[in-house]
């Protein structure tokens, strides 16, 4: 990945201010000051502009938060992404066939996952897991399928920038058992995410591919961890998913067709 051969500070400190908010929610003056370790003046100054651009709000208290700006700049680009688009409608269609579970639609972008889109129908399960969630690529079952489809050299390339962190006791952060790994999901088209992201939660996935092969995105269903260890469970979720994969994909060389 190219890296900019001159910085522009005032970019990089204005990305710290807006992740500092991200992060904690709400914080004042002095704390994000504190927290990116710049003066106060400069960081007034930076919020206070960002508020004028309808970035960032401030309470009655005095503490600066992020604008519903962000959902909305969000909204557009999401609506730009074919996959999105084309999945939508099946992504529906596959949460109304799941019982206690959610499914995802994600894509990758600079080696992150991200979390196109997310619908829980069963609302009685609490999971802090939101449209435009990144996550590791290797801690998840949706990372591993996409993954798993990708050059060696590629795969090389996002574990070397962002490394293995475990997220779990039961994430793999070692490179020759994630290799192995990936042998099994180009055998079964599916991989399994066993409490690797969070514990209590278990996912299958399978990548999406376009008509040449290449992974664009990924379809996963996450549920209770308790559910999955049951094997009828687990195959009656693969042949569902495995459905649905086969929709999308039909649906996408369409789209790209009609272009």
């Amino acid at each position: 990945m190219d890296e900019a051969n001159r910085p522009i500070k005032a970019l990089l400190t204005m990305n710290d201010v807006v992740a500092t908010l991200e992060r904690d929610g709400k914080r004042t003056v002095t704390a994000v000051a504190e927290e990116i370790d710049r003066p106060s003046s400069v960081v007034h100054d930076y919020l206070n502009t960002l508020r004028e651009l309808g970035y960032v709000i401030q309470d009655d208290d005095g503490a600066y938060k992020l604008s519903l700006r962000y959902l909305e700049l969000g909204g557009h680009v999401r609506d730009h992404v074919t996959l999105y688009n084309v999945a939508k409608p099946e992504v529906n269609t596959l949460s109304t066939k799941t019982n206690n579970e959610f499914v995802t639609l994600s894509a990758e972008q600079n080696g992150m996952c991200v979390a196109l889109d997310v619908v829980q129908n069963d609302l009685s399960i609490s999971y802090d897991f939101t449209d435009g969630t990144h996550f590791h690529m290797h801690s998840s079952a949706v990372g591993k399928a996409i993954l798993a489809q990708y050059a060696d050299e590629r795969i090389t390339e996002i574990l070397d920038r962002h490394g293995m962190p475990a997220h779990t006791e039961n994430t793999i952060t070692d490179r020759g058992e994630l290799e192995q790994e990936f042998e099994q999901i180009r055998k079964n088209d599916v991989a399994l995410d066993r409490e690797e992201y969070r514990v209590g939660m278990a996912s299958i996935s399978t990548a999406i591919e376009d008509s040449t092969g290449n992974a664009v995105g990924g379809l996963s269903i996450t549920g209770p961890a308790h559910r999955f260890r049951e094997s009828e469970v687990q195959e009656d979720l693969r042949k569902k998913i495995l459905a649905s994969k086969n929709v999308i994909e039909l649906n996408y060389a369409s789209s790209h067709e009609a272009i």
